[in-house]
């Protein structure tokens, strides 16, 4: 009698799809295409409810106040514009949508596409948190500078310490983004992944 050979162990490395695409593709893909689809709908419900808050009566008489003439462009813009802000982010989810199914699908358009998505995502980040910073300074140079106000005081201490914790935390997550965004783009601009879409 011949000796039975013992069940082989399944192996660890990962399979290759078929098309030899590398293995991190499509797990990125479709998770990727998941945040942007559940983006999508939070910035499509936000501005509904940004329809009746942009015609409330308050908010036209903040931006109407004399007294914050100091707050930012931009803060002003999104105070002004709240249903446009949201439709526009709107529509850059969807076209993160777009991008992903496409690269799913293996078409040229999408690849460059997610690529630049990728880039500016990286870039609106920093962009974000330079200008919450510049609001917490704004309003840090509307307190009057010498007060003996113990409120005054107090708040000034709370700002500072909401300014730097708020950098420090989304600094560090914008350049974290930053790194993986900048890995990725090298790494989707590979000759073996570029190869992929021809279409």
């Amino acid at each position: 009698m011949s000796a039975s050979l013992p069940p082989q162990l399944p192996s660890r490395t990962p399979r290759p799809s078929g098309d030899g695409a590398p293995a991190f593709l499509a797990s990125l893909l479709k998770s990727v295409l998941l945040v942007c689809v559940a983006s999508a709908a939070i910035w499509a419900v936000l501005a509904l409810i940004a329809i009746p808050v942009s015609a409330s009566e308050t908010l036209q008489a903040l931006l109407a106040d004399e007294d914050f003439h100091w707050l930012p462009g931009s803060l002003r813009w999104l105070l002004t514009h709240p249903v446009l802000a949201n439709v526009l982010l709107c529509v850059s989810s969807l076209l993160g949508v777009a991008a992903c199914w496409g690269m799913l699908r293996r078409w040229r358009w999408a690849w460059g596409s997610f690529v630049a998505l990728l880039a500016i995502t990286a870039v609106l980040n920093v962009v974000v948190v330079w200008g919450v910073d510049d609001a917490f300074r704004q309003v840090l140079a509307q307190l009057p500078a010498e007060s003996y106000s113990l409120e005054i005081l107090q708040l000034r201490r709370d700002l500072r310490v909401l300014r730097v914790i708020w950098t420090g935390l989304t600094g560090l997550t914008a350049a974290a983004f930053a790194v993986l965004h900048g890995w990725l783009i090298v790494r989707l601009c590979a000759a073996d992944v570029r190869a992929l879409f021809r279409r």
